[in-house]
This record gives structure tokens, C-alpha cells and sequence, in this order.
């Protein structure tokens, strides 16, 4: 009988062969099929569900985008003049004809 490191190429393809057709080998071989596949239906639910959330996502923006354009509309709306003269007028207030300004004589302003 021929010892383990001294076997002919015939005999290597033979075990060979013998090791591919074993039940051991097929096993294993489903076994990372079977995981493999678990691995990319998961894969695949985990980056279908993220597009979701990024879509529904992207929609809370332009909401908010579309408020944030009504709010800056609403704010140019009050600051416009004739918005302040008539908020002026309801609040009673009266306007100044004789308009005084005070200069003050003597003081000191600091130099560099």
C-alpha cells in the first residue's frame, strides 16, 4: 500500500472526487446556501425599509419647507409698512410733529 505522501495523481483525483461526492461536502455546501440566502433576504428587507423612511422622510421636508416659505411670507407680510401703520393705528399711539435732538457738549470718545 502506497503511504499518504507518496500517492500517485490518479489516486489524488480519486480522493478528490471521493471528498466532492461525500455527504459531509454536500452538507456543508447547503448549509451555506441556506445561510447565505437568509443572509440576503435580510439584506434585502433592511434596504427596502430604509427606502421607505428616507421617502417619507423626504416628504416631512418639503413639508416643512413649504411652512418655512408661508412663515418667512407671513413675516415679510408684517414688516411691510403699510402692515406697521396699521398695527400704529390700532394701538392709539400719536406721532411726533416737533423733533428734538440732543447733542451733548464735552464728552469724550476713546481713540486707538
Amino acid at each position: 500500500m502506497v503511504s499518504a505522501r507518496h500517492q500517485t495523481m490518479r489516486q489524488k483525483r480519486l480522493a478528490i472526487k471521493r471528498w466532492f461526492l461525500s455527504t459531509t461536502f454536500r452538507a456543508g455546501l447547503m448549509m451555506m446556501v441556506m445561510v447565505f440566502g437568509v443572509l440576503y433576504v435580510m439584506q434585502t428587507s433592511s434596504l427596502s425599509t430604509k427606502g421607505y423612511e428616507i421617502s417619507d422622510l423626504e416628504q416631512q421636508i418639503e413639508v416643512l419647507e413649504q411652512d418655512n416659505q408661508k412663515l418667512e411670507f407671513q413675516i415679510a407680510t408684517h414688516r411691510s409698512m403699510d402692515s406697521i401703520q396699521t398695527r400704529l393705528a390700532s394701538m392709539n399711539l400719536v406721532s411726533s410733529d416737533n423733533v428734538e435732538y440732543v447733542t451733548l457738549l464735552g464728552t469724550a470718545v476713546a481713540l486707538r
